[in-house]
């Protein structure tokens, strides 16, 4: 899959669209699509991150990402 195609799998997790609602999944979607240089993946891992959505809350984190 590309970048493209993970994001949104990601989207649809986090939103429910097609599919059980699942931020940990969600999060794991978003985080590899980021990995292939996804800019709108990198923001929603920055997200979550940031508000603890399917991940523990990590500050330092988020910066990192929001950064890229």
């Amino acid at each position: 899959m590309d970048a493209e195609q993970l994001f949104t799998l990601g989207y649809n997790y986090r939103h429910g669209i097609g599919v059980e609602k699942d931020e940990k999944k969600a999060f794991e979607y978003y985080m590899k699509a980021a990995e292939l240089g996804n800019s709108d993946a990198m923001q929603n891992v920055s997200n979550c991150y940031y508000y603890g959505n399917g991940v523990e809350r990590n500050y330092q984190k988020s910066f990192e990402y929001c950064k890229r």
